[in-house]
């Protein structure tokens, strides 16, 4: 039952939304670069295909908006049309995947199990077969809100690697990986090499080097990479266009010439260590990338330097001692049978694909 004060208002028009995420976050100073309108319109201009539908609704109580859930549904182009519930920001082609993490529902503070008793009432009555929440935090809104749903939930854990840069000590970390970055260290300035921050200039110029670095590397490891998808390198160099104060990225230089590149992502606060790529042909035994890591931290203009998500077992973001926070990607099945479905016929037409 709804409280005679609690309003709904189901949405349907992203511009609206992205209105009413702009208030939001400046009214609870919410600076995950993943829930702004720096990201989400991007993502939705580049993604948004026939195939979605908004299914977003904005909370009111007493008049205030306390909340903003953005969600949509995206439908199968065959049969048997699987109706996929995702929050925006999630559910591009899996090939293209910008990896939009620690998504949520928006809550005011104080208002939270108010909210969660709306929420599931209402994603109960939304027509949709599947719900796919990934790489969120295990303490957040829609993880709680998920737990609450009926449906079988499928899980993976992980965590996030954090560091607080002015904590940051060498000392700190795993001894072998300081005996790395040292030896590293040693290496490099036997080569006199250079250790920068890019201008925006230099990062566009470079990206085609970074490219390289990064699809090598994993071609040797028998994977695609990131980079092999057209729209996911599109979608990153437009973005450095629009947005050159949100990426920043750092190298290590031999000669004049790059030999590593780490790729980030920029809040208010934090760099998100976001990709990389190194020559691993000609100076695979000098670790740059481990190094680039160490200068990037230690030279980081933000009060947070966030590996991101990562492995919860013998992950490397493990070795800088970074705080860790658990993550998690949930799947909720709805509609088992239709779900069933889909998988065999996905396994029969695959061959003639």
């Amino acid at each position: 039952m709804k409280p005679h004060n609690i309003k709904v208002i189901q949405l349907t028009d992203y511009q609206k939304l992205s209105t009413l995420l702009v208030n939001f976050n400046n009214s609870t100073q919410n600076s995950n670069l993943f829930t702004s309108t720096i990201w989400l319109d991007h993502w939705f201009d580049f993604f948004w295909q026939e195939d979605c539908f908004l299914q977003s609704c904005a909370i009111y109580k007493d008049e205030e908006l306390i909340a903003l859930a953005p969600f949509y549904i995206k439908i199968a182009d065959t049969f048997p049309f699987i109706k996929t519930l995702h929050l925006l920001g999630q559910g591009e082609p899996e090939q293209a995947e910008v990896a939009s993490e620690y998504l949520d529902v928006l809550i005011a503070v104080g208002h939270e199990q108010e909210v969660y008793s709306q929420l599931v009432t209402l994603i109960s009555n939304y027509k949709f077969d599947f719900m796919a929440a990934r790489a969120i935090f295990s303490d957040s809104h829609i993880a709680k809100i998920i737990l609450k749903l009926s449906g079988k939930r499928l899980t993976k854990n992980y965590a996030q690697y954090c560091l607080f840069t002015d904590n940051f000590s060498l000392q700190d970390i795993s001894k072998n990986t300081r005996s790395r970055i040292k030896r590293s260290a040693n290496q490099l300035s036997k080569l006199n090499a250079e250790m920068r921050w890019l201008t925006t200039n230099e990062l566009n110029t470079l990206w085609p080097t970074l490219i390289e670095f990064h699809q090598n590397r994993w071609r040797n490891k028998g994977g695609h990479g990131v980079f092999s998808s057209d729209d996911f390198n599109q979608f990153h160099q437009i973005f450095i266009k629009n947005q050159s104060n949100s990426v920043a990225a750092s190298a290590v230089f031999v000669n004049n010439h790059p030999i590593a590149i780490h790729y980030y992502l920029v809040t208010e606060d934090t760099y998100l260590f976001y990709q990389s790529g190194w020559d691993e042909k000609n100076f695979a035994k000098l670790s740059p990338g481990l190094f680039l890591h160490y200068w990037s931290i230690t030279h980081c203009p933000k009060k947070y330097y966030d590996f991101m998500m990562g492995g919860i077992n013998n992950s490397y973001k493990a070795k800088f001692n970074a705080d860790t926070r658990a993550m998690t990607s949930i799947t909720l099945v709805k509609n088992p049978i239709k779900l069933f479905v889909s998988k065999v016929v996905n396994k029969l037409t695959r061959p003639f694909n």
